[in-house]
């Protein structure tokens, strides 16, 4: 599994960079999306700091449009509208995908009802204060018609 954050990358360059992930895998590339939260990260796109987290969410979905083989329409130079698809094809017909998150339950929740993985740990929290954040990831899964069973919880330890 590998680690971006859309608020930093184009949703294009995300699906085209795990789309050869995937070919070279042979179909086993799954992407975690974290919005992101140093002010310096934002260098190449500096107008998504203040939503970062909308950002991510509006980024998934086209990513997994783009995977999916969509065309979606993006803004190009002097107004026009630019459709775009991407290249190369995925092996797998849908990316596996993570939301990475920590501490805001409301988070947790937007990764529910986007039918997301989850991604989170431990770290300055404590298993019992995670509990009742997965209760409400697997609610809002069920809420917005997911199988609140089928969401894979990962958690990271850090080590070091």
């Amino acid at each position: 599994m590998g680690h971006t954050a859309p608020a930093h990358h184009h949703p294009a360059e995300i699906a085209e960079a795990w789309s050869v992930v995937d070919n070279l895998s042979n179909g086993r590339a799954g992407v975690a999306f974290a919005s992101g939260w140093q002010p310096n990260d934002f260098v190449f796109r500096p107008q998504n700091y203040a939503n970062a987290k909308q950002v991510m969410f509006e980024s998934i979905e086209q990513v997994r449009r783009l995977w999916r083989g969509e065309t979606l329409e993006f803004p190009g130079p002097e107004g026009m509208s630019i459709p775009l698809a991407t290249l190369p094809r995925p092996v797998q017909a849908e990316l596996p995908v993570w939301v990475t998150t920590a501490g805001n339950p409301a988070t947790f929740e937007q990764a529910g009802a986007a039918g997301a993985n989850l991604l989170t740990h431990l770290l300055g929290q404590s298993v019992d204060q995670l509990a009742p954040k997965l209760a409400a990831y697997r609610a809002a899964r069920a809420a917005a018609g997911h199988d609140p069973d089928t969401g894979v919880v990962t958690l990271m330890l850090h080590t070091f």
